[in-house]
């Protein structure tokens, strides 16, 4: 099953305009309310997830699934001014995402660096920022065929930090700010793409689990 594609922007009144999208495909996959309301919080947690590693963008949102299992796919593209450019150059130039708290700051960080260095290879790409996640993209699938190119995995994120945390401050500080996240405790995985100035969010929930 296959929702309908929902056009919307950063404006906050389309965003929440998204749960009508949700609530259709919630009743169409027969999820309880229970299931709904966990759907709904995963769709509006994707879409401030987007607000914050990009601020303004459009772009369209809809939702597969298949028994109790349900994938929530976002594109957006991102507002590339001048300014944000410089920006972007600036944090990958200065090794700032090396210190970033939280993990949405980790997020970011990781997002703005693949924007930036985009066309340059993913084997020198990854080696930069592999302790964040960076994933192999032969491993994921359920992108567009225009294909994104997979960046960050929450799987592999996840995995990587549970073997360092207890040998490791900084892992284990990564893995409590990972535990606040709604989307890091609710979903099951979370797949990042980036191709130039447009960014492809997966997000996979099964609620037969």
């Amino acid at each position: 099953m296959k929702s309908e594609v929902f056009m919307l922007n950063s404006d906050a009144g389309r965003m929440a305009a998204a749960r009508y999208v949700t609530e259709e495909f919630a009743r169409g996959l027969g999820l309880d309310k229970h299931e709904s309301l966990r759907l709904e919080l995963l769709t509006e947690e994707t879409l401030g997830m987007v607000k914050a590693l990009v601020d303004d963008f459009y772009g369209q949102i809809w939702f597969e699934g298949e028994g109790k299992r349900c994938e929530i796919h976002l594109q957006a593209t991102a507002d590339m001014n001048t300014d944000r450019r410089e920006e972007l150059l600036s944090i990958s130039s200065s090794g700032r995402n090396a210190a970033a708290k939280g993990f949405m700051a980790m997020l970011k960080d990781v997002v703005s660096g693949a924007m930036h260095s985009f066309g340059r290879s993913m084997n020198d790409y990854g080696r930069e920022v592999a302790r964040y996640g960076i994933v192999n993209p032969a491993d994921v699938g359920g992108f567009a065929v225009d294909a994104m190119v997979p960046i960050w995995s929450l799987q592999t994120y996840r995995t990587g930090l549970e073997t360092q945390r207890l040998d490791n401050a900084e892992a284990d500080a990564a893995w409590d700010e990972l535990e606040k996240s709604i989307v890091g405790k609710l979903a099951d995985d979370v797949v990042v793409g980036v191709k130039g100035d447009r960014i492809e969010i997966v997000i996979t929930k099964d609620f037969a689990r």
